[in-house]
C-alpha cells in the first residue's frame, strides 16, 4: 500500500525527506511482487480454493512490505505498522474464512480496497505538496474506490469476473508502486532543485 497519513500537513523537512527517499527500494519491491502477482493472477487458470490461497498469501506479503515501509509524506511509521496489521488481517481472514467462497472473496477484497481507495484519496489531497505525481494518486484512489464498489455490488460474481478484477487491480498497483518508488528515490535532489530555485528568485 501506498501509506500516507490523511491527516498530515505542512512541507517535510530535510531529514523527513531523506529518511522517506531512503525507504524507497521497499516500495519499488512492494511494486515488483504486486505487478508479478496481477499477471500471474490474470494468465493462470485458477480453482476458487487455489485463487483463495494464492490472495491470502499475496495479502500477507504485501502487509509485511507495508509494515517495512516508510510513509511517503514523512508521517510517522505508525501508520504504516497500523496499515501494514490490517493488510495482514485481510489475508488471514481470507484464509481462514470457514468454507471460503467466491463471495467472501470478493467481499472481503471489495471492503479493502475501499479502505485502500478513501485512505489513497485523502493522501494525495493532504500531501499533494509533497508527493510528486499526486494527481496519479488521486486518480488510483477513485479508481479503487469505483472498483470496490463494483465489487461488493456482484453477489453473482462469476470466477472469471473476478480473476478479472482482482488481477487488473494488483498489476495496476504494481506499476503505480513502481512508478512511485523512483520519484521517491529522487525526492532529496528535487527538494535541493526546488530550495536553490526559490532561493534565486
Amino acid at each position: 500500500m501506498i501509506v500516507t497519513n490523511p491527516f498530515s500537513s505542512g512541507p517535510l523537512t530535510r531529514e523527513q525527506i531523506d529518511n522517506v527517499s531512503r525507504g524507497w527500494w521497499v516500495l519499488l519491491l512492494a511494486g515488483i511482487i504486486s505487478a508479478v502477482a496481477g499477471g500471474t493472477i490474470l494468465f493462470t487458470r485458477w480453482t476458487i480454493g487455489d485463487l483463495v490461497v494464492f490472495v491470502g498469501v499475496l495479502f500477507v506479503l504485501r502487509g509485511i512490505f507495508t509494515m517495512l515501509s516508510v510513509p511517503v509524506d514523512g508521517s510517522l511509521r505508525g501508520w504504516s505498522v497500523a496499515l501494514g496489521l490490517l493488510e495482514v488481517g485481510v489475508g488471514v481472514a481470507v484464509w481462514t474464512w470457514p468454507g471460503p467462497t467466491l463471495l467472501v472473496v470478493a467481499v472481503l477484497i471489495g471492503w479493502w480496497v475501499l479502505f485502500s481507495g478513501v485512505m489513497t484519496i485523502a493522501g494525495a489531497i493532504s500531501g499533494r505538496d509533497v508527493l510528486p505525481y499526486w494527481g496519479l494518486t488521486l486518480t488510483f484512489g477513485i479508481l479503487e474506490t469505483f472498483l470496490s464498489f463494483w465489487l461488493l455490488a456482484r453477489p453473482g460474481l462469476t470466477l472469471v469476473s473476478a480473476v478479472l478484477a482482482i488481477g487488473l487491480w494488483t498489476m495496476l498497483y504494481g506499476v503505480v508502486q513502481i512508478a512511485l518508488s523512483f520519484e521517491v528515490k529522487n525526492l532529496p535532489r528535487r527538494a535541493h532543485t526546488i530550495a536553490r530555485t526559490d532561493a534565486m528568485a
